[in-house]
C-alpha cells in the first residue's frame, strides 16, 4: 500500500515558536490505519520514506529518536514476528516479550544497537484496526543517556492509540508494566475496580509528571501541562468505566424524575455535590513524582484534590455522553470541571468547537454555573479538551 507521504501525517495544533524554531503539541493523526500518537512537545520529522509507511522523529532538546513503521499486507501475522524483524533491520538486540492490551496481542522489547554510536530504548509493536497491518515503534537514546530518557521515551509509546476506542484505556507500556490481575471489591463503593488499577494509575501520572517536569520553564509550558491532563484522563477512564456506569444506571433515573425536562443538570449536579462533600487530601508531592491523586485511589478513599475531583466528574459525564472538559489555572492554583449542558450559570467558551460550557466548581459547596469572584477571568484557565 503506498500513500503520498504529504496526505499522511496530519499534525493538530501546529505551532512555531519563532525564537526556538520548535514544533510543540504534536498529535500525530494517520488516518489510514486509524492511529494516533500524542507525542511530548518539541518532536519534528527528521525523514520518511516516500511510499509514507516509515517516519523518523527527533527532538532538538533531548536526546531521542522515534522511528515508527507501519508493516502492510506482509509474510508476517503475529506482533513478535514483526518486531524482530524491524529491530534485525537495525542489528539491534534484545528479547522480544508478547503480551495483551485490550485484546491484541502486542510486543515489547528493551533492545540495543550500534549505529554511529551505542544505543539503547525501547520498542512495541502492535496490529492495526485495518487488517494484516502492524505499527511498530521504536524509541531510542544515546546509550550513556538512557536513563535520564527513559520515562521520556516510555511517555512517547505510552501515546500510542490504535483507534478512537484506545483514547478511553490504559496505554500500551502502562499495560505491559501492570497487567490486569482481575476485579476487587470495594467497601466505600458499590462498584469494583482491578487489583491493580490503584499502583498502575500512580505509574502512569509519574511517569508523565517526569516529561511534564522538563517543560516547566520552556515557552510551550501550557501545551505540556494540556498533554499530562490529558493522558491521565485516558488512563483513569477505562479503570472506572464500570463504575460510571453503575452510578449512572442508579442516579440517572432519580435525576429524570427530579427534573424531566432537565435531567442531564440534576444528574450533573448529583455528581458535584458528591465530591464537594469528599474530605481534601492531596497526595505528597516529590521531584519525581506527582501530587495528583489518581481516580481509582479517590474512589478507593485514598485522598483527593481539586484536579482529581475535576477529573472524576469530567470522565463521569463524558461516559454517558454529556460533552464535559476541564479546566486548569496557574495563576490561580485552581481546577474545575466544565460541561455542555443548557442550564443557567457562568460559563467558558471554548473557541475550538465554538462551546459555551458551564462551570462546575469542585471543592465549595455551590451548583453548577457558579465561581468564585476572584476566579471569573476566563483568560487565567486553561481548558484541558479532551477525545
Amino acid at each position: 500500500m503506498t500513500r503520498h507521504p504529504k496526505f499522511k501525517i496530519l499534525f493538530a495544533l501546529l505551532f512555531v515558536l519563532f525564537s526556538t524554531n520548535l514544533i510543540y503539541a504534536e498529535i500525530v493523526q494517520d488516518n489510514d490505519f486509524n492511529f494516533s500518537l500524542d507525542l511530548p512537545e518539541g518532536y519534528q520529522i527528521d525523514s520518511y520514506t516516500e511510499d509514507g509507511m516509515s517516519y523518523v522523529f527527533s527532538h532538538p532538546n533531548i536526546p531521542v529518536t522515534l522511528v515508527m513503521r507501519i508493516y502492510y499486507d506482509s509474510k508476517y501475522t503475529k506482533s513478535n514476528e514483526v518486531l524482530k524483524m524491524a529491530l534485525s533491520k537495525l542489528s539491534a538486540s534484545g528479547d522480544v516479550d508478547t503480551f495483551k492490551w485490550s485484546n491484541k496481542n502486542c510486543s515489547i522489547s528493551s533492545f540495543s544497537m550500534v549505529l554511529d554510536k551505542e544505543y539503547a530504548g525501547w520498542s512495541v509493536c502492535t496490529p492495526c484496526s485495518v487488517n494484516n497491518a502492524f505499527i511498530t515503534l521504536l524509541c531510542y537514546s544515546p546509550k550513556d543517556n538512557f536513563n535520564a530518557c527513559q520515562q521520556f521515551i516510555m511517555s512517547s509509546l505510552n501515546s500510542l492509540c490504535i483507534d478512537n476506542n484506545y483514547y478511553f484505556t490504559p496505554g500500551i507500556i502502562t499495560t505491559y508494566a501492570y497487567p490486569y490481575e482481575g476485579k476487587k471489591s470495594n467497601k466505600q463503593i458499590n462498584s469494583s475496580i482491578d487489583k491493580v488499577d490503584v499502583e498502575a494509575s500512580k505509574f502512569a501520572i509519574d511517569l508523565e509528571f517526569s516529561v511534564f517536569s522538563l517543560y516547566a520553564k520552556m515557552p510551550y509550558w501550557k501545551e505540556a501541562w494540556q498533554r499530562y491532563y490529558r493522558l491521565i484522563y485516558r488512563d483513569s477512564y477505562g479503570r472506572i468505566k464500570q463504575f460510571s456506569s453503575e452510578a449512572f444506571k442508579i442516579l440517572y433515573p432519580i435525576a429524570k424524575a427530579e427534573n424531566p425536562e432537565n435531567p442531564d443538570i440534576a444528574y450533573a449536579q448529583y455528581l458535584l455535590t458528591w465530591v464537594q462533600n469528599f474530605d481534601y487530601k492531596r497526595a505528597t508531592s516529590s521531584k519525581t513524582s506527582s501530587d495528583f491523586t489518581s481516580i481509582p485511589a479517590v474512589l478507593c478513599g485514598e485522598g483527593n484534590d481539586c484536579d482529581s475531583r475535576s477529573m472524576l466528574v469530567t470522565i463521569m459525564l463524558n461516559s454517558i455522553g454529556i460533552d464535559s472538559i476541564m479546566l486548569i489555572s496557574r495563576e490561580y492554583s485552581h481546577a474545575i470541571a466544565a460541561t455542555n449542558i443548557n442550564a443557567p450559570g457562568q460559563t467558558y467558551h471554548l473557541e475550538s468547537n465554538n462551546t459555551d460550557y458551564l462551570f462546575g466548581e469542585t471543592t465549595a459547596k455551590v451548583t453548577w454555573g457558579m465561581i468564585a469572584g476572584n476566579q471569573t477571568d476566563r483568560t487565567k484557565w486553561i481548558p484541558i479538551t479532551l477525545p
